[in-house]
């Protein structure tokens, strides 16, 4: 598909800035308009194909035979085969991310089985029970930073409680995590296998622990998990427990942090939090979808195959505008409009969709909705104490701090 020719000026495209996701409603709406498939080079050289509607990107999403994962989902990855082998073997296997099916599903549900709705339904009174002494020694009617007085505290203790991470390893678990997310793309981070071996040395540990002493946690279950009657291989287990790791922690504090940062800027949502009992449950949703904590993923063309028109070609990259499906005026009325009572639940791609739909999906609501209750109770209101300061990676929405004030 081309663009026509009465189609206004083409605005810049450069999903591989962070900046380009502060003010993206121009942009988005002449991709979704004119370019839905849209050709274009990243600033490293590498070419592919962007997809920005809501409709296209579930359709690469549930189409693992055409598009695959397993060549990897971020904008300037090397592809497989490229590059050398890392030269620690423990990471000689790819995450649960990047494996298309069927191998994909059969890992999947060694994760799923600990993180399945019923079980984070039960993990509720311990999930309140964190979130209500967090905020406790939360000042009130004074600045704070809302990312490290609770929107990274949060996910990061109730995954540490479930992986069985001791209480006063929290900072190097958060530290590892940080790194891990900012690993995937952020400028100046330090390089990924570097900070992996440090984490999985710390794992060895544990695992080595758990073997000699089971506990009711998630090391201990997928070390003693099996896959087709085959216990994971070494390098697999560390590789199930990161994924972990990222998926109960990062999702969760990113759109804590966002949320906040929204109601800053949108008061009246913010007093019908505190007003309307059980909004709280679209408000978790909205907020999902606003922040939209992973802005992309990336697919490669397995056999030719035709998206909105365009003609694809075996080996061509595909990047999944997650961030510009969930500002879809064909599914989300008003798009750019903070509405906290606007149930999207089934709909926005946060968690993005089918295959690869976030392991930690459950999870990441249960707390987002508790905190949100909890605040509703707390609080009168939030006000901004300052600018807010972002990571700069392209792919994570996510933030470093966020000044504010709440007012008791």
């Amino acid at each position: 598909m081309k663009p026509s020719a009465q189609a206004p000026a083409l605005p810049p495209i450069a999903p591989d800035d962070p900046d380009f996701y502060r003010e993206p409603e121009r942009a988005f709406g002449w991709l979704q308009e004119h370019s839905p498939v849209h050709p274009w080079v990243s600033a490293k050289g590498r070419p592919m194909y962007v997809v920005s509607r809501w409709a296209d990107v579930r359709q690469v999403s549930a189409s693992p035979a055409q598009f695959s994962s397993g060549r990897g989902h971020m904008i300037d990855q090397p592809r497989a085969g490229h590059g050398d082998r890392p030269a620690d073997s423990r990471q000689d296997t790819p995450l649960l991310h990047n494996i298309d099916p069927p191998e994909h599903d059969k890992h999947r549900k060694l994760i799923s089985r600990s993180l399945t709705a019923r079980r984070v339904v039960g993990l509720e009174p311990a999930v309140r029970k964190v979130i209500t002494r967090v905020l406790g020694a939360v000042p009130g009617n004074e600045e704070i930073d809302a990312v490290s007085a609770f929107a990274a505290a949060v996910p990061l203790r109730v995954i540490a409680e479930l992986l069985g991470v001791p209480f006063a390893d929290l900072p190097l678990l958060r530290g590892w995590s940080d790194e891990l997310a900012a690993t995937s793309d952020a400028e100046g981070a330090r390089p990924r296998q570097e900070v992996l071996s440090e984490f999985f040395d710390y794992l060895d540990i544990l695992i080595a622990e758990r073997r000699r002493c089971p506990r009711d946690d998630l090391i201990t279950s997928l070390a003693f998990a099996e896959v087709e009657g085959e216990k994971l291989s070494h390098p697999e287990l560390l590789m199930h427990i990161w994924t972990a790791l990222v998926a109960g922690n990062e999702t969760a504090r990113n759109a804590i942090s966002g949320g906040i940062e929204a109601f800053t800027g949108h008061p009246g949502e913010y007093r019908r939090l505190t007003q309307e009992p059980g909004i709280a449950e679209t408000a978790t949703e909205e907020i999902l979808r606003w922040t939209t904590p992973a802005r992309y993923g990336g697919r490669t063309v397995v056999r030719p195959v035709r998206l909105a028109g365009r003609q694809l070609h075996a080996g061509e990259y595909v990047l999944m505008l997650y961030s510009a499906g969930n500002r879809d005026s064909r599914v989300f009325p008003d798009p750019y409009r903070f509405d906290i009572g606007r149930d999207s639940s089934r709909l926005h791609l946060s968690f993005g969709h089918a295959t690869h739909f976030c392991v930690g999906s459950q999870l990441a609501r249960l707390e987002l909705r508790i905190l949100l209750e909890e605040l509703a109770v707390r609080y009168r209101g939030i006000s901004a104490a300052g600018p807010v300061e972002r990571t700069r990676s392209p792919m994570l929405n996510g933030y470093e701090r966020v000044p504010v004030v709440l007012h008791v």
